[in-house]
């Protein structure tokens, strides 16, 4: 069995998130092939599709969110994405397994089929969550908790935002309405969830999967074995699983400075991240704050912040690990580059590398 070393797993990452090179893609399609995009941070999209790219203008993604190619919805691990409209049943059925069980075990003198009805039939009417917590807070056992009758109704229907939810300056006032497809079968919806993964992120092991997903391994059991895979081995010896014929470029191709976004998804695709950031990255907890990263040769050494004064933009990047000489250069025309796109108004522009 071959063993991948960790300069190869950080290039196959690379060339499998676009981070390797650019590529013209829709918004849909690339949300699709990178998987759904974390959209906590309303402008965070956005900037992971502009790193990925060629051509990316916002007003293209904000266009597939009005015309429902592009969902925002609350997936995997309970955080919201903007999901491919085409995938987001699939992402929602394996999300919601674990909760569903739960539901079942705190509200076992409730009658499931006849509470999903008659809130699928409420929420004909888009609502907001303040309605929502008055409407579901009317059922006998559920808390007056804040989250607690909106993941009640969130467990029992797929709620996607409608728009202007997922745009640029989203207000994070959304309102709520049922996805109208049926869900496809836990074991289907696991098997496609799996494909997309893989493509986005493999080669993986089974607890990254499951700890991408925010899901036990368990919702993935059937799927591993429905779902074609080639095995190698990392340099520790875990075993890792990948779609026959996926991209898997040599540990020497040159790897491009990308800034990327709020909490981009390559930073939370593994259990073990150690081809996207060196042990005393993760120790800084990025991924918990949330604060935008910059990678140079395919990990992450160091943050990115923009401050805006009247006309003038500044992009600020904070290394937390070595900045190789060399790497400047490329790496300042990058943050240019993401600094024009999230200030295309400013008048003023300027990158500040610290250090």
């Amino acid at each position: 069995m071959r063993t991948l070393t960790r300069r190869e797993l950080t290039a196959a990452l690379a060339a499998r998130q676009g981070l390797l090179a650019r590529v013209r893609l829709a918004p849909a399609e690339a949300i699709r092939r990178f998987t759904p995009l974390q959209g906590q941070h309303p402008p965070a999209p956005y900037i992971a599709l502009a790193a990925r790219l060629e051509g990316f203008r916002r007003e293209r993604l904000e266009a597939a969110i009005g015309a429902r190619q592009v969902v925002k919805t609350t997936i995997m691990r309970l955080t919201l994405h903007l999901a491919a409209e085409d995938d987001y049943p699939a992402y929602a059925q394996v999300a919601r397994q674990p909760r569903l069980r739960t539901w079942r075990r705190t509200y076992p003198h409730l009658d499931e089929a006849q509470v999903t009805a008659e809130l699928r039939e409420w929420f004909r009417t888009p609502r907001t969550n303040g309605q929502i917590r008055e409407r579901v807070g009317g059922y006998e056992g559920v808390t007056d908790e804040p989250w607690t009758p909106v993941w009640f109704a969130r467990t029992l229907l797929p709620l996607v935002q409608l728009p202007p939810a997922g745009h640029w300056s989203d207000s994070r006032r959304a309102r709520f309405a049922v996805e109208p497809r049926p869900l496809p079968d836990p074991a289907d919806a696991a098997a496609i969830v799996l494909q997309r993964y893989l493509a986005g992120f493999g080669p993986a092991s089974r607890r990254d999967v499951a700890a991408w997903a925010g899901v036990p391994q368990r919702e993935f059991a059937a799927a591993w074995s429905r779902v074609p895979t080639v095995s190698y081995r990392d340099e520790r010896g875990a075993e890792l699983l990948d779609l026959p014929g996926a991209p898997l470029p040599p540990a020497s191709t040159p790897l491009p400075p990308r800034l990327l976004a709020h909490w981009d998804q390559p930073l939370l695709a593994y259990a073990d991240r150690e081809r996207i950031m060196a042990p005393a990255i993760a120790a800084l907890k990025l991924t918990l704050s949330g604060d935008p990263t910059v990678t140079i040769d395919g990990r992450v050494v160091a943050s990115w912040a923009i401050a805006r004064d009247g006309d003038a933009a500044r992009l600020r990047i904070t290394p937390h690990a070595d900045v190789r000489r060399a790497a400047r250069a490329e790496l300042r025309a990058e943050a240019e580059r993401t600094l024009r796109f999230c200030e295309p108004n400013a008048r003023r522009l300027a990158v500040a590398i610290e250090g």
